[in-house]
C-alpha cells in the first residue's frame, strides 16, 4: 500500500492528473507569451497566439476573428507611424503592447488559469517567439515590396542630370528629350538650382504627370501647392501641353497632393485652370468673362485655382490697373458674376502684373 507522502505526490504531479482527473493534453500561451509576440512581431503575432488558445478550447470562430482584428491593427498602425514624426513608433508600440497583454488576460486569463490548475502545461516562450519572427519577416518582405523596390526603382530608372546635382527621371512614353526639356525649364525658373532636387516625368495612357519631391510637410502649407502648380504650368509646354497632373512626393515617392493644370483657349483668350478647379469650370468662367467683354481676343490671361485654402480667381493686367478705382470695381463685378460658376462665395480677386506678381487681393463674398 502506498505511503500518504507517496499518494500526497502523486495527486500534485502537474504533468499527470489531479485527483483522477486526466490533465489536458494541450498547452495554451499565457498573457506573457502574448505580449512577447506582440513586442516582436506587432499585434498580428499577439492575436494568433489568442487565436491557437482559442481553437484549442474549442472557440474556433472566434480566434479567427482575433486574428483578422489583430492584422487589421498592425496594417493601420504601420500606416499611423509611417505618417507620424520620428520618435512617435515607441509609445505607440508600447500602447499596443500593454493592449494586447490586457486583451489576452481579460478574454483568456480564467481559462489559461484553469488549464493549469487542471495539470496542463503553458506553451513554449520559444514558440511565441518563433511565431512573431514569422510575422516580422512577412512584415518586411511586405514593406520592402511595397515602399522599397518602387523607391529602388524611381531612383534607378532612366534619368538626365541638370547642372550637377539636380535630376529628372523620365518613364513610360515620355522621352529623353523631353526630361531635358523639363529640366531646362525648372532651372529658367529658379527651382533647379544644382541642390540635388528629384523631379519624375511619367507619361502613360491616362496622361502626363510632373512630380515632385518635396521635404516632410511641405505639401500642407499654405501657398506652396499653387506654387508647384504654377511649376507645372510653365513646364506643360515642355512634356507635350495641357492637362497634366502635379504631384507631390515624400522621400518614399509616397503622392501627399495632387492637382490638376490645364488650359483652355478661348481664341486667343486663356484660362489656366489648376489644384482641385475643372475644365467644366473653366467653360463656365469663359462664358461669364465672354459676356462681360473681357475675352475680346486681346490675349487674356485668366487663372483659377482651388486649392485646399479657397478659390481665387486672378486676372493679369496692365502696369498701374491696380490702383485704379473704376477699373478695380469692374473686375469686383466680374468676380461676383462668376463666383456661382467656379463653386461659389467666397472668392478671393487677384489682379496680377505680367510677370505674375499679386498686386490686388481682396476676398469677394
Amino acid at each position: 500500500m502506498s505511503s500518504i507522502p507517496q499518494q500526497l505526490a502523486e495527486n500534485s504531479n502537474t504533468h499527470g492528473s489531479i485527483h483522477g482527473v486526466p490533465a489536458p493534453a494541450f498547452t495554451l500561451f499565457d498573457a506573457n507569451a502574448v505580449a512577447l509576440a506582440t513586442f516582436l512581431g506587432t499585434p498580428a503575432a499577439g492575436a494568433t497566439l489568442m487565436a491557437v488558445n482559442d481553437r484549442r478550447l474549442g472557440h474556433g470562430g472566434r480566434g479567427s476573428a482575433a486574428v483578422i482584428a489583430g492584422i487589421v491593427v498592425t496594417a493601420l498602425a504601420i500606416l499611423v507611424g509611417w505618417k507620424m514624426p520620428q520618435g512617435s513608433a515607441a509609445p505607440i508600440a508600447l500602447c499596443l503592447l500593454f493592449a494586447m497583454k490586457w486583451a489576452a488576460q481579460s478574454t483568456q486569463g480564467a481559462a489559461v488559469k484553469e488549464h493549469v490548475q487542471q495539470g496542463g502545461l503553458l506553451a513554449s516562450k520559444w514558440s511565441a517567439f518563433w511565431i512573431a519572427i514569422v510575422y516580422l519577416g512577412v512584415i518586411f518582405s511586405l514593406v520592402f515590396l511595397i515602399v522599397f523596390i518602387p523607391t529602388y526603382r524611381a531612383n534607378n530608372g532612366p534619368k538626365v542630370i541638370v547642372g550637377t546635382k539636380d535630376e529628372v527621371f523620365y518613364s513610360g512614353s515620355a522621352t529623353e528629350a523631353e526630361a531635358k526639356a523639363l529640366g531646362e525649364v525648372l532651372r529658367g525658373n529658379g527651382y533647379f538650382s544644382d541642390k540635388g532636387v528629384t523631379v519624375l516625368l511619367d507619361k502613360e495612357a491616362s496622361g502626363t504627370v510632373v512630380s515632385f519631391v518635396v521635404k516632410q510637410g511641405l505639401w500642407d502649407t499654405a501657398g506652396i501647392p499653387a506654387g508647384f502648380d504654377e511649376l507645372g504650368r510653365e513646364a506643360a509646354p515642355a512634356v507635350g501641353g495641357f492637362p497634366i497632373k502635379v504631384r507631390l512626393l515624400n522621400k518614399t515617392y509616397d503622392v501627399e497632393k495632387e492637382s490638376s493644370v490645364g488650359k483652355l483657349s478661348v481664341g486667343k483668350d486663356d484660362i489656366y485652370y489648376l489644384g482641385s478647379a475643372t475644365e467644366s469650370q473653366a467653360q463656365a468662367l469663359s462664358e461669364v468673362l465672354k459676356s462681360a467683354d473681357f475675352f475680346s481676343g486681346n490675349g487674356a490671361d485668366v487663372f483659377l485655382s482651388k486649392q485646399s485654402d479657397g478659390t481665387s480667381l486672378s486676372f493679369v493686367v496692365g502696369d498701374g490697373v491696380w490702383n485704379d478705382a473704376d477699373v478695380v470695381a469692374t473686375f469686383e463685378k466680374i468676380a461676383h458674376q462668376a463666383a456661382p460658376a467656379v463653386g461659389g462665395f467666397p472668392l478671393r480677386l487677384r489682379l496680377e502684373n505680367t510677370t505674375l506678381d499679386v498686386k490686388k487681393d481682396e476676398l469677394i463674398d
